[in-house]
């Protein structure tokens, strides 16, 4: 909107450069009844004469003839048509009196040109009205404003200008946003994504991409805020649950639910318990990049019964009871084929008698099969939705099947986007 009103405004300065300045002067006429009399019924009989005919001289006024005599008169550089196209005459309805008015580059010009007409006229009308026989015609034509320089010029005018191309601009602005708006596919703010989902709202997630993905760097930023009261969040809404373990899925890649996930694990630790975060996501691993562990043994690993879980756990700082499961690797077809429930059952039994609270990575519901699986093997999940990239029927689509699968939907965390780097953030030491 505000670079439309700008090239609008900017539009009407420069139509205003560009125009050739015109100057309108302009002269006016009275017509009255040309006879001698005292008797009223005459006058007023010749004033309406005079008032039925006055829309005629208005075509008579800006005619050929008129034209062809006033450029003779001030040897004028133009043709009958050109001067007639400067020419406006205009009266009230009701009224004896017509206004002549004259547009041209030069001041004088219009002033002159517009006077003359004036001069000129009465003679048309004499000639044009005067009965057979009589020597003097019935109308009479009185000059009772001649025209004068014009002291500024009619246009352009830069202010109106200007102003039209702002408001133009603003029209143009608005309709465009209005319609973006309206056929935006993409969830517009975190209010938005909660109705769409129709979830409660568990946090918003500012994010920059000059800044630390993780937030174990600074305890003090306004990120690891964040993080901390999406954990007591978390815990508020499975109040009188018992919840050891939680899913953060998606609705398809890009949406920031690995670097969510891994986040809140770390709030989680940072409040003294023991978590393990686990990297479901067979297809597209991120959990191992972001926390920069190794790959070669994991969740795949464990599924297949290639490794026992206290195999595959990595712990990742001494100063957090942080341990992660990454995805491990994994060999060529179905990863879903891994997925078996008693597999996942076993895995999360585990974890539960080690007293750990499990935070799984999910990969896209709509698009990974295996995501279902996870859902399943959890207590609660939480849905993450990036501003302005998720779509909204997408979003939609996701807490419909979650429903369907009857899972126990924590809520929303709504990732955004930013440019901004905070100082906290610039000042916060990268792992």
């Amino acid at each position: 909107m505000l670079a439309l009103v700008l090239l609008g405004g900017a539009s009407g300065g420069l139509v205003s450069l560009l125009q050739t300045p015109t100057y309108k002067a302009s002269a006016q006429l009275f017509f009255s009844p040309n006879f001698p009399t005292t008797d009223i019924d005459k006058l007023n009989a010749g004033g309406n004469y005079i008032l039925q005919r006055v829309r005629s001289y208005t075509e008579i006024a800006n005619s050929p003839g008129v034209a062809a005599t006033v450029i003779d008169r001030l040897d004028l550089p133009y043709s009958p048509g050109q001067l007639m196209s400067r020419v406006s005459v205009t009266g009230k309805a009701s009224t004896a009196v017509l206004n002549v008015e004259v547009t041209d580059a030069a001041p004088e010009r219009a002033r002159d040109i517009a006077n003359a007409i004036a001069e000129e006229f009465p003679a048309f009308i004499a000639e044009l009205e005067k009965p057979t026989g009589i020597d003097t015609s019935p109308v009479k034509v009185s000059i009772v404003r001649p025209a004068i320089t014009p002291s500024s010029p009619e246009s352009p005018q830069p202010l109106n200008n200007v102003g039209l191309g702002l408001a133009g601009g603003l029209f143009v602005g608005a309709a465009t946003a209005i319609t973006r708006y309206a056929r935006e596919r993409a969830v517009r703010d975190e209010t938005h994504a909660t109705e769409v989902a129709d979830l409660t709202l568990v946090g918003v997630v500012e994010v920059n991409a000059n800044a630390p993905a993780l937030i174990a760097g600074n305890e003090r930023s306004d990120r690891a805020e964040t993080f901390r009261q999406m954990r007591a969040n978390v815990r508020l809404q499975a109040v009188g649950e018992r919840l050891t373990s939680i899913t953060v899925t998606g609705c398809s890649a890009g949406d920031g639910s690995a670097t969510t996930a891994a986040n809140l694990a770390i709030a989680f630790a940072r409040a003294g318990e023991t978590v393990v975060l686990v990297d479901g996501n067979l297809r597209n691993p991120e959990v191992h990049e972001l926390l920069s562990i190794p790959n070669e043994n994991g969740l795949a690993n464990v599924l297949r019964g290639a490794a026992s879980v206290n195999d595959a756990v990595v712990k990742w700082r001494q100063d957090l009871p942080l341990y992660v499961l990454p995805t491990g690797r994994v060999e060529p077809g179905p990863s879903e084929a891994l997925y078996r429930p008693d597999g996942l059952a076993k895995m999360m039994a585990s974890f539960r008698q080690g007293q750990a609270f499990v935070i799984v990575s999910g990969p896209p519901l709509l698009s990974d099969a295996e995501a279902t699986f996870l859902v399943t093997a959890t207590d609660a999940t939480v849905v993450v939705a990036r501003v302005g990239l998720t779509h909204a029927e997408q979003l939609a689509a996701t807490a419909g099947v979650l429903r369907q699968m009857r899972a126990n939907l924590l809520g929303l965390i709504a990732v955004r986007y930013t440019r901004v780097v905070s100082r906290q953030s610039r000042a916060a030491p990268t792992k």
